[in-house]
C-alpha cells in the first residue's frame, strides 16, 4: 500500500496536465484534507489543559444533565470561557459514543469546524464569482500549519474562528446583495451573521463580538456605508437572543462572580495588562507569529501585498480590499491587546487565505500560459507535499511525540485502590488531565486548614499532592497516619505521591 501511494504522488508531482484537472485537484484535496484533520484523532490521550478541561466539563454535563454552568469534576465552576465548546463535545459524545466523552470527542468538534471554515471561504469565494481563488484559498488555509495544527486540539479557537469568518463574509453579503431573490437577500445574509455573532458570544464571550465588529466595520467604513436598517437590525437581534440569554443568566446564578471572573479578569484585565497574573507583550508579537504559523504561505501573503500595492491590483478586485481590510483589522485589534498568544490571531487567517486566492487569480490574468502552468504546478506540488508531511506526523511522529501516558496511569494506580464513588483529594495541586483520568468524585483543596478539616470526617482518606508538600503535611496534621501508596514519574514539571491518611 505504502509503494502504491508513494507512486500515486509521485506522477501527481510529474503530470502537469493531472495537476491543471480541477476534478482530480478536488477530489485529491478533499481526501488529504479529511485525513490531515480528522485521521487519528484519537490516536493520542489529552494532551493539553484545555482538552482535559472541555472533557471534565462535557462529561459531568452528560453525567448530571446540567448544561447551565460548567463545571469541573470537582465541582469548581468554570468561569474562565463560556459553554458553547462544552456543548458541542457533550453533544458529540452523546450522539457518537454513548454519553462517554474521550479525546476523539473531545477534538471532533475543533476538526469538523476546521473542515467546514475552508468550505465556508471556497464557498463564498464561488458565490462572488472568484472560482480559481476559491480553490486557491480553500487549499491555502487547510495547509497553513497553525490552522491544521490547531484544528486537531480540543480548543475553542477553530470554531471561533470559523463563526468569526462567516458572520463577516455573510455581512458583506448582505451589504452587496443588491438582488432580493429567495436566497440572495440582505435580511437573510444579515440575520445568518447575527446568528454567528451569538455563536461567537458564547465561544468567546465580548472578544468574539469585537473580532467581527471591528473588521465588519472597518471594511463598511472604507468601502459601503449604506445602511439597510431592517437587516441590519435582524443582525442585532439575532445577535442578542442568541447570545446574550446565557450571560444574564450566568451573571445571576453566580451572583456576580461571572462578570468578575470572565469580564473583568480574563476579558478585560487581559486585554489591558493590569493583572499581574499575565504575562505582556510588545505590540509587534503578532507578525513574526504570523510568518511562522502560517507557513508555507506566509511568504507568498507579504509577496501579495507588495505586488498588489505595486501595481494597484487591489483596485481592480473588491474582495482582495474586503479580505486585506479584515486581516489588517484585526492584526491592529489584536495587537493593541497587552495579552497575545498566537492562537488568538487564528481569526484572520480565512482572510489572509482568500487574499491570497483573490491575488493568485488576478496576477495570473495578466501572464502567458506557460508561467500560468509554472506558478500552478508550484502550488500544488507544495500544497500536496504539506499536507502529505502532516499525515506523516500525524501517523508516527504525533504518535510517538505524546507516547508518555503517565497521568492515565497513574490515575488507574490511584482508582484501583479507591474506587469510584470513594472521593480523591488533591492537595495544593491543578492538573487537570489528571483530573480527568481520575474521574469522578474529586475534592480540590489549597489551604492546610482545609484539609485538617476534611481528615476529621470518619473513614479513610486518599490525598494526592505534589511530592513538595509531603513533609509539612506530615508535621502539621501530625495527628494522622500518613501511608504512601504510590509515586507517579514526572507529569507536568511535579511528582505526585497517592497517601492513604488515616487517624
Amino acid at each position: 500500500m505504502k509503494m502504491i501511494f508513494h507512486h500515486t504522488v509521485r506522477n501527481i508531482l510529474l503530470h502537469s496536465a493531472l495537476l491543471r484537472n480541477q476534478y482530480v485537484i478536488r477530489v485529491l484535496g478533499a481526501a488529504l484534507l479529511v485525513a490531515a484533520f480528522l485521521g487519528t484523532l484519537d490516536n493520542t490521550d489529552l494532551v493539553h489543559s484545555h482538552e482535559a478541561r472541555a472533557a471534565q466539563n462535557a462529561q459531568r454535563i452528560l453525567d448530571t444533565g446540567e448544561w447551565g454552568l460548567p463545571r469541573l469534576f470537582d465541582d469548581r465552576l468554570e468561569l474562565q470561557k463560556p459553554p458553547a465548546y462544552y456543548w458541542f463535545v457533550a453533544c458529540v459524545s452523546y450522539w457518537l459514543n454513548s454519553g462517554q466523552v474521550t479525546a476523539w470527542t473531545t477534538r471532533l468538534p475543533a476538526a469538523l469546524m476546521g473542515i467546514v471554515c475552508v468550505v465556508g471561504v471556497y464557498a463564498f469565494l464561488r458565490w462572488t464569482g472568484h472560482r480559481d481563488a476559491a480553490l486557491v484559498a480553500a487549499i491555502v488555509l487547510a495547509t497553513a500549519s497553525h490552522f491544521t495544527a490547531l484544528s486537531r486540539i480540543a480548543r475553542v479557537d477553530i470554531p471561533l474562528t470559523a463563526v468569526v469568518a462567516f458572520s463577516i463574509l455573510s455581512f458583506y453579503l448582505g451589504c452587496k446583495s443588491h438582488c432580493h431573490g429567495k436566497w440572495n437577500h440582505p435580511l437573510i445574509w444579515h440575520s445568518l451573521a447575527g446568528v454567528n455573532a451569538g455563536i461567537a458570544a458564547l465561544l468567546k464571550g465580548p472578544v468574539g463580538i469585537a473580532l467581527i465588529a471591528c473588521p465588519a466595520g472597518a471594511w463598511w467604513l472604507a468601502e459601503d456605508r449604506r445602511i439597510n436598517w431592517l437587516s441590519w437590525a435582524c443582525l442585532l437581534v439575532t445577535a442578542v437572543l442568541v447570545g446574550l440569554p446565557w450571560f444574564i443568566w450566568a451573571n445571576c446564578a453566580t451572583y456576580g462572580e461571572f462578570f468578575r471572573v470572565f469580564i473583568l479578569h480574563h476579558t478585560i484585565a487581559r486585554f489591558s495588562g493590569t493583572s499581574p497574573q499575565l504575562a505582556t507583550h510588545p505590540w509587534w508579537f503578532y507578525l513574526p507569529r504570523f510568518t511562522l504559523d502560517f507557513l508555507p504561505w506566509s511568504p507568498l501573503f507579504f509577496l501579495g501585498i507588495y505586488c498588489t500595492a505595486k501595481n494597484n491590483l487591489w483596485k481592480a478586485d473588491q474582495v482582495m480590499r474586503f479580505s486585506l481590510i479584515c486581516f489588517l483589522s484585526m492584526l491592529c485589534l489584536l495587537s493593541i491587546s497587552h495579552f497575545k498568544r498566537a492562537d488568538y490571531l487564528l481569526p484572520a487567517y480565512p482572510f489572509a487565505a482568500i487574499f491570497i486566492g483573490c491575488f493568485i487569480q488576478n496576477l495570473l490574468k495578466k501572464k502567458s500560459t506557460d508561467i500560468q502552468r509554472r506558478v500552478m504546478n508550484l502550488f500544488h506540488g507544495t500544497w500536496i507535499m504539506t499536507i502529505i508531511c502532516w499525515i506523516v506526523m500525524i501517523a508516527i511522529v504525533e504518535h510517538r511525540w505524546y507516547a508518555c501516558t503517565e497521568s492515565s496511569s497513574f490515575a488507574a494506580r490511584v482508582r484501583q485502590q479507591a474506587p469510584s464513588p470513594q472521593p480523591v483529594i488533591l492537595f495544593r495541586m491543578e492538573d487537570h488531565l489528571l483530573s480527568f483520568h481520575l474521574g469522578r468524585p474529586l475534592e480540590t483543596l489549597v489551604e492546610w486548614n482545609d484539609l485538617k478539616q476534611r481528615l476529621t470526617r470518619s473513614g479513610t482518606h486518599y490525598v494526592v499532592m505534589p511530592k513538595e508538600y509531603l513533609y509539612t503535611a506530615m508535621q502539621i496534621i501530625s495527628e494522622y497516619k500518613w501511608s504512601i501508596i504510590s509515586i507517579s514519574n514526572k507529569i507536568n514539571k511535579k511528582i505526585y505521591i497517592f497517601l492513604l491518611v488515616e487517624k
